[in-house]
């Protein structure tokens, strides 16, 4: 005779994580509001706790502080940069098709007689044709401003969420611990550990990709400005946004630097724009991979696009995002041994701050 109550002791491991991913599932259209709220909780908490050791001011202070900054900096932002973003898009968008046009004439020129690589170049004229082009291009600009203000809704949602849990950190790490006392006892034993060894992976790979694209992003403009190249703050931003994808990032924002260089400047340009992008990537690659990401995630380049393609066929862009962090967290589940495990709850931020 089946035994429900028997049942579910022997396989309370699965029961108790289906629960829990269906309840994500459910809540799977609010996944990028809660993902935004950790994210800056993990950077904001991670931040705080070394001023806190450095100087032994108030927890509370630092926390409002950080977020005063934060605020006076996206004000400044907001003052300069979408006006600036507007212009350079329709700027962008205008000359589109002469871009396009200056690639096929430079591709006919120089390699449609060569016998070797004429069907290569015969294809890639009709992937790079003006109206194609454009439209791709018209379709994700509607695309992004579309969804545009809800992300926008979401950040600043996220930036109050995160601001009321870190001033309450300390308090609201106790209730959580408190389950260990309650009803929900095993299932804490059973999740606790492991959904904080998610969110470390996940916290860590972010914060690794966030330095890594604003310091790429730095040296773009840098770079654009002194090869003479126009709508730098588009550029610029498109740079810093496909950063967040490792590897693949790095091909999908080079593409418009290399059109408005041909635009700005023709072919020649176009080529510096390259041997710029190039140079950027290799010390990236070897100087601040090794030293930042490499540190924390551990991963070949080629793993990396394998299952980048995997996770985004699977979910879309979130997997994009988040693939990477999530096989490093397995692999990290199945290798580290349960004493290492255990230490995780020690290092991830709301149970080492105090008041």
């Amino acid at each position: 005779m089946f035994n429900i109550s028997e049942f579910l002791r022997i396989n309370r491991f699965y029961v108790i994580w289906t629960i829990f991913l269906g309840i994500i599932y459910m809540f799977r259209s609010m996944f990028g509001l809660v993902f935004m709220t950790f994210i800056m909780c993990f950077i904001f908490a991670g931040i705080a706790h070394k001023l806190r050791r450095k100087f032994h001011w108030n927890r509370r202070v630092i926390v409002i502080c950080l977020y005063t900054l934060f605020l006076i900096f996206e004000i400044g932002f907001l003052m300069y940069i979408p006006s600036r973003l507007l212009s350079e898009t329709i700027s962008f968008t205008d000359q589109l098709p002469k871009s396009v046009n200056s690639l096929k004439s430079w591709f006919e020129l120089n390699f449609e007689n060569n016998e070797i690589l004429s069907p290569i170049v015969s294809h890639v004229k009709m992937g790079i044709s003006p109206e194609k082009t454009v439209i791709s291009v018209w379709n994700i600009t509607r695309s992004v401003l579309e969804k545009s203000l809800h992300y926008i809704g979401w950040f600043y949602l996220a930036m109050l969420f995160s601001f009321l849990i870190l001033l309450d950190l300390p308090e609201l790490s106790l209730g959580i611990r408190r389950l260990r006392y309650t009803k929900l006892a095993e299932t804490y034993r059973e999740t606790a550990d492991s959904i904080m060894l998610f969110a470390k992976v996940v916290g860590e790979n972010f914060r690794a990709q966030l330095i890594i694209s604003a310091i790429n992003t730095t040296l773009t403009a840098v770079g654009l400005h002194i090869l003479g190249i126009k709508a730098i703050a588009l550029l610029c931003t498109i740079v810093f946004m496909c950063g967040l994808i490792p590897v693949l990032g790095m091909f999908i924002s080079s593409v418009p630097i290399v059109l408005m260089a041909v635009n700005t400047g023709g072919i020649h340009l176009g080529l510096g724009a390259i041997l710029m992008i190039t140079i950027i990537h290799i010390l990236e690659a070897y100087v601040l991979n090794p030293r930042i990401v490499s540190s924390v995630m551990h991963i070949n380049p080629v793993m990396t696009l394998i299952i980048l393609y995997i996770a985004h066929s699977l979910i879309g862009l979130w997997g994009m995002l988040l693939g990477v962090p999530i096989t490093v967290y397995f692999y990290r589940k199945i290798s580290i041994s349960n004493q290492k495990d255990t230490t995780v709850k020690k290092e991830f931020f709301p149970f080492h701050l105090k008041g």
